[in-house]
């Protein structure tokens, strides 16, 4: 009886030496049977390598950090051990999927910012590219409500991304990038507040890459509400819909790393390193209902207040 793949999951910069992430993105990814171990994000090198021979894959997760150099490691590490038939997926989710695409272009200033994206959900507008991408493959089969309607076409139809970015890839900068473009297909585009457009979801060409300038996992897992009023603290859809494709995605993913035969090399450091020997904080609610940190203790520092974005 197997267990479920092990997903190293890059964190976001706290302060000088600390990392922090939202549990809903642990959340996300055990749903689907995986385990999860933190990736700091001033990780340096060779606690990179350690962390790819040690894991079946990696999330990165959202936030406002810049690209950090576990990042990059991990991208470069992936992409030549495939081209030996070594399977390494990676998914980025925002900030993530910023990072992605910074390192595959090979320029930071790829780039826009000033988008009007902030707290919203959207329906995908897919590229004719969408209906032969390996991500989507099984959405037009499978349904995501009593209705029939299919995974696939929910998400054309119905706001169910939330996005949270102020930057962001325009299509116009993504094909005038010919390492970007070589490396990734687009999937999805939107069109923020104010109409200015976005890359929304890309797939890579030949590697197992993906990544989204939404975010799946608030789908589920992210309900904190403004106190005392118990309004929604963010416009994220909770329907049967909206949880079914949140429940794709994480699925399609941590299948995509069960592929992958990287292994610790014991089951009591894959046990220590995991986020189930760690505890959750509820310092930055409602922004994030539950937070993880890693060296440091949450609970010495001072509550931040909640922000959008990430």
């Amino acid at each position: 009886m197997a267990l479920g793949p092990i997903i190293a999951l890059v964190m976001q910069p706290y302060g000088r030496n600390s990392s922090y992430v939202p549990a809903s993105y642990v959340k996300w990814l055990e749903m689907a049977g995986a385990r999860v171990v933190p990736a700091p994000y001033h990780a340096t090198d060779a606690e990179a390598d350690a962390i790819f021979e040690n894991t079946n894959g990696a999330l990165w997760s959202g936030g406002e950090g810049k690209v950090p150099p576990v990042a990059r490691r991990l991208y470069s590490r992936a992409a030549k051990a495939f081209a030996s038939g070594d399977v390494y997926p990676i998914w980025g989710t925002c900030d993530g999927f910023e990072w992605m695409m910074q390192i595959a272009a090979e320029d930071t200033g790829v780039l826009t910012g000033g988008f009007a994206s902030e707290n919203i959900s959207l329906p995908l507008e897919f590229s004719d590219a969408a209906s032969s991408s390996a991500l989507l493959a099984e959405a037009r089969s499978m349904r995501a409500g009593a209705d029939g309607q299919s995974i696939y076409d929910a998400l054309a139809s119905l706001p169910l991304t939330l996005n949270n970015h102020v930057q962001g890839v325009t299509p116009e900068r993504f094909a005038a990038s010919a390492p970007l473009a070589r490396a990734f297909t687009v999937l999805a585009e939107n069109d923020d507040l104010k109409g200015a457009r976005f890359v929304s979801l890309v797939e890579g060409k030949g590697l197992p890459f993906w990544a989204s300038q939404f975010h799946p996992e608030k789908n589920i897992f992210e309900q904190g509400v403004a106190l005392p009023s118990g309004v929604a603290y963010e416009a994220i859809q909770h329907t049967r819909q909206a949880v079914a494709v949140s429940q794709y995605f994480a699925n399609f993913f941590v299948d995509q790393c069960r592929a992958s035969r990287h292994t610790y090399s014991s089951a009591e450091e894959a046990w220590r390193d995991s986020f189930y020997t760690r505890t959750t904080s509820t310092i930055m609610n409602p922004g994030f209902v539950q937070v993880y940190f890693e060296h440091q203790h949450a609970k010495e520092r001072s509550p931040q207040p909640a922000v959008r974005g990430q």
